[in-house]
């Protein structure tokens, strides 16, 4: 294992419920209006989903390695890019929210090795 790729799938893992979790959650604690919840929720959802199926690589139920790293990408992409859309519509707080979990999971996916080898 490198030193620049140092998240192992189970790590990862946890790292998607814990921040789908909170993109469920934070758009309602801060009282962010009704687009950032709905959009809050659906994204939050596709995390935990991401992260309950990349759970064990290889077994019945779950993305395969490529997959996962291309979901994950997808995931950082699709955040910045709401909350670009947000920034452009004047919800500063909803753009600092989703931009901030774009960019942490973009930081999640350089450093997780999506590699079968052993820890």
């Amino acid at each position: 294992m490198t030193g620049s790729h140092v998240l192992a799938h189970g790590l990862r893992a946890a790292l998607l419920v814990l921040a789908g979790s909170a993109l469920i959650a934070v758009p309602f604690l801060l009282g962010l209006d009704a687009a950032p919840m709905v959009t809050g929720v659906l994204v939050g959802a596709l995390a935990i989903a991401l992260g309950l199926a990349g759970t064990e690589p290889g077994t019945r139920g779950s993305l395969p390695l490529s997959t996962q790293s291309v979901w994950d990408r997808g995931l950082g992409l699709g955040l910045l890019i709401s909350g670009g859309i947000f920034g452009l519509f004047g919800d500063f707080t909803a753009m600092a929210l989703f931009a901030a979990a774009g960019l942490a999971a973009l930081i999640m996916t350089s450093v997780t090795r999506y590699s079968a080898g052993t820890v």
